[in-house]
């Protein structure tokens, strides 16, 4: 495994999640009405992660930096400029070209993570992919904290760490886009994806359910303990938690995938992790901070242990165009998997045991559940990995 690539656009890869987290606690700090605020978030996302299957074709079509250069500079700038308004309009054109920006940025990013894995895949992806969870698990603490004390109007330089990362990048590395020597063209994509179409429906419509559930109630952590009574520290960090122990799960996935077999893997977190879910929604109404907390990240770490295994399955049987599958099973899924954010919202209070935003939450257990019967078909590893 070639470590420095790996560690070097994990770097950017941290700074592009970094971003992508502020505008769920900016909701909370400027006093956005929670269903418009997920209906922008979910839209956004709809259509800036909608286009990562055509983005990361044209990534696998360009190759080179320009799709990773431009990707991390347009996420930052627009996705730290949301402090400027409180327009939901604005904050949408804002939210969403800063999705496209992080949508442009992934695919490619996913292509150079792979490749610089060779026979080790899966550890170099969850490196990736844990450098990454930690700019998420950091970005809404990070946006409370400067905001608090240069007031929201000072959010567009927050963009300038990122901007420097990528101009150095873009003048100094040589690490680009890599792919087989056919060039990827539209004809071969389809040719291709017909061989293995049912395999890649299973991956896609698993990792659907799963990010829906897992990003939603990333979505609503800090609303939920702020609606618990908790300080604005601890509504802040709550969220940060989740998604540290989330890139703990995701790092260590990588060394255990290559052990152990990838439907068990996907079976026990797509499972594992409701009793301690029911627990946290009993510890919070109580306001036993810290059996919440404890719980809310044991239910992090469990789900995210399925996010690896998920990928990497798609990277081997499309070794040609990884960056293509990256932006089908990361993109275009997590694009349908936000829509659940505003159907939360509109089934808050359906439970009296659950209020608020909890009953959505208690409802949407049902996808992870649901993911877990589309396992039951996907073939062995064995079956479908391919030397890359």
């Amino acid at each position: 495994m070639e470590k420095r690539r790996v560690l070097l656009i994990g770097s950017m890869h941290f700074f592009v999640d970094l971003y992508s987290g502020f505008f769920a606690v900016y909701m909370v700090i400027a006093g956005l009405e929670p269903i418009k605020a997920a209906l922008i978030s979910s839209v956004a996302s709809l259509l800036g992660d909608g286009l990562q299957p055509f983005l990361g074709f044209l990534s696998d079509r360009i190759r080179g930096k320009m799709p990773i250069f431009f990707g991390v500079v347009v996420g930052a700038v627009c996705m730290s400029a949301i402090g400027l308004t409180q327009d939901y309009a604005l904050l949408f054109l804002l939210v969403l070209s800063g999705r496209i920006g992080i949508s442009l940025f992934h695919p490619g990013g996913a292509n150079i993570a792979s490749a610089a894995g060779a026979e080790q895949k899966e550890r170099s992806f969850s490196l990736f992919l844990f450098i990454g969870t930690l700019g998420l698990s950091f970005s809404q603490p990070y946006f409370s904290f400067f905001t608090s004390l240069w007031g929201n109007g000072a959010s567009p330089l927050l963009a300038l760490p990122a901007l420097v990362l990528a101009f150095f990048y873009l003048l100094y590395s040589r690490m680009g886009i890599a792919g087989g020597e056919e060039e990827t063209s539209l004809s071969l994509v389809v040719h291709t994806f017909k061989k293995r179409l049912g395999a890649v429906l299973l991956l896609f419509f698993i990792m659907v359910f799963r990010h829906g559930f897992v990003m939603t109630l990333a979505f609503y952590t800090a609303k939920i303990f702020h609606d618990w009574g908790f300080s604005r520290l601890v509504y802040s960090l709550a969220p940060t938690l989740f998604n540290l122990v989330g890139a703990l799960a995701v790092l260590v996935s990588g060394y255990i995938a290559r052990r152990n077999r990838a439907k068990t893997q996907l079976l026990f977190s797509l499972t594992a992790f409701i009793p301690f879910f029911a627990l946290l929604v009993l510890a919070g109404g109580a306001r036993i901070l810290w059996l919440a907390l404890a719980c809310l990240g044991i239910t992090g770490f469990i789900l995210q242990l399925s996010l690896v295994p998920n990928v990497v399955l798609g990277h081997r049987l499309f070794p040609e165009m990884t960056s293509t599958i990256s932006g089908i099973l990361m993109g275009f899924a997590w694009a349908f998997g936000n829509l659940c954010q505003p159907l939360v919202a509109a089934c808050a209070g359906l439970f009296p045991w659950a209020p608020g935003l909890l009953s959505g939450l208690v409802l949407l257990t049902v996808l992870p559940l649901a993911a877990c019967l589309l396992v039951a078909f996907l073939p062995e590893p064995s079956g479908v990995r391919e030397k890359g």
